[in-house]
């Protein structure tokens, strides 16, 4: 009985910590070796065919391209994936930011699905959503003017 109530109360303390450690290190966003993992698992999720799991993919590809370095590294290799995605990209302005910088107009996904009612379809592949995501960082020179290839052509220097 002793030996049952002390394995009981150990692997309710051993939970107890991994629930801790998982939550104040945040291990997929955080370790070396998960995070690549990570990265190409949302990377497929970008394909799914549920707009809004191929959007809350996005959202978080967008949230470790602009936190983590390793992410910031990977995204060129992966520019060359064509599954379509089932989600909206829209570009859309915003006001200019300091230093005088000029108002750019960056790229939102909404959680519609692409035949959404709209005139502004961008992204159609998940290379073109990855792309939008890196041309928010303002290491362009070249605006976008409907052709990705032409603008990665002519900034993809800047990210090699």
């Amino acid at each position: 009985m002793k030996r049952a109530a002390f394995w009981a109360a150990f692997l309710l303390v051993a939970a107890g910590a991994f629930t801790y450690v998982w939550r104040t290190k945040d291990p997929l966003r955080n370790h070396p070796y998960l995070l690549p993992v990570w990265v190409k698992y949302n990377v497929r999720l970008l394909a799914h065919s549920h707009p809004a799991v191929a959007h809350a993919a996005w959202l978080e590809l967008w949230n470790l391209y602009f936190t983590k370095w390793m992410v910031y590294q990977t995204f060129p290799a992966l520019l060359d994936n064509a599954a379509p995605i089932s989600f909206l990209v829209e570009r859309e302005s915003f006001p200019p930011g300091g230093d005088n910088a000029p108002a750019i107009e960056g790229f939102f996904a909404r959680n519609k699905p692409i035949y959404y009612k709209t005139e502004r379809v961008y992204c159609r592949t998940v290379g073109e959503a990855l792309m939008a995501i890196m041309y928010r960082e303002k290491k362009w020179a070249v605006d976008f003017q409907g052709d990705w290839q032409a603008w990665w052509q002519a900034n993809g220097k800047s990210y090699r």
